[in-house]
């Protein structure tokens, strides 16, 4: 699907995630968020709905930055990523 690992840096005034819990399809990925003022975040099998069937991990890691509210965030490596539907993952 696409060549992961990947780097991004998302872009602070890109469209702000909104959680669907009606959305028939949600994106399930790891990655690692970098702050600008040292540190970083790992997310393992972290699931968040989406419109549609498909997204960019370009798109993603704009998602990622804001559906965690992370101010400082730097730049978001996305190490695996899948669609699935809801129900076709373990998520109780």
């Amino acid at each position: 699907m696409n060549d992961l690992p990947r780097t991004f840096h998302p872009d602070p005034a890109a469209e702000p995630y909104r959680a669907n819990p009606a959305s028939m399809h949600r994106v399930k990925f790891d990655a690692r968020i970098d702050f600008t003022n040292g540190g970083y975040v790992e997310a393992k099998d972290f699931l968040l709905d989406i419109e549609g069937d498909c997204i960019s991990p370009e798109r993603l890691a704009e998602m990622i930055v804001s559906a965690m509210n992370l101010l400082r965030a730097g730049p978001v490596t996305i190490t695996a990523m899948r669609v699935v539907r809801r129900g076709e993952h373990q998520d109780g």
